[in-house]
């Protein structure tokens, strides 16, 4: 019921209270990110971005941002590991001298976790894809407790189609996995105001193909959560429709 009503009540539109307000996003592709980050350009934030897409296309998406965001600082180096992880939350965090709102974008290839799973070790191989969230939603976290600040973290999971019985087990997993890990860590930060939520695909049997969730309806509830509109959200995993990228 919670998720039907916001769905009727979210959208990109005017949100003066986030003019100048920091956020962070991670794992921005090509293919996933570009509307979210866009979103809070256009609300004049001042953006850390961190993406390990390049080329042409890459280029013209971060001279986009770089036009409408208030500020817009780039970093690139892989996040392999958790001390990749841990340095990079650490700088980012202190890059406009704090953090309001952060959306972490976590990939999942389905068929590569397939195969890195094959010992029977599922839960091992979907924690090594969600451990970089859970690095940078702490280190930011604690950042905001640090500065007073009331903020918003959101992770977002992005899967490929589960083309398999074992991929369809593995997305069911990992988003269990990820429920469970935003419940903990909002329950964590609850006395600092600080307000931590995720989205994850849903699986309909009726449609096979589609498990990955709109990214536009994706931005408009990460701008709603960072928002004084989404003050009383916390711990909470959100279906918000779905469609298959082109």
């Amino acid at each position: 019921m919670l998720t039907s009503v916001l769905e009727g009540s979210v959208s990109v539109g005017p949100y003066p209270e986030l003019a100048g307000k920091r956020v962070l996003v991670t794992g921005l592709e090509l293919q996933a990110g570009v509307d979210v980050a866009r979103a809070f350009a256009e609300q004049g934030c001042r953006i850390v971005l961190h993406t390990t897409a390049s080329g042409a296309e890459a280029d013209a998406v971060l001279e986009m941002l770089a036009q409408t965001a208030s500020e817009l600082q780039v970093y690139s180096d892989p996040l392999t590991d958790i001390e990749s992880a841990t340095r990079f939350a650490q700088t980012a965090a202190k890059t406009f001298s704090g953090v309001d709102a952060v959306v972490n974008l976590i990939h999942l290839d389905l068929k590569a976790l397939t195969a890195e799973a094959l010992d029977g070790d599922f839960e091992a191989a979907i924690a090594r894809r969600l451990q970089t969230a859970r690095v940078i939603t702490r280190i930011a976290a604690n950042r905001m407790r640090l500065t007073w600040c009331e903020g918003s973290i959101f992770n977002v999971l992005v899967s490929t189609p589960p083309q398999t019985k074992a991929e369809t087990i593995l997305l069911s997993m990992a988003r269990a996995m990820l429920a469970s890990m935003t419940r903990s860590e909002a329950s964590e930060w609850a006395d600092q105001a600080i307000r931590i939520n995720a989205v994850a695909p849903v699986l309909d049997s009726a449609e096979a193909g589609a498990c990955l969730v709109s990214e536009p309806r994706v931005a408009a509830l990460a701008m709603f959560l960072a928002s004084s509109r989404g003050r009383d959200l916390s711990g909470l995993v959100f279906d918000l429709g779905l469609v298959e990228h082109a």
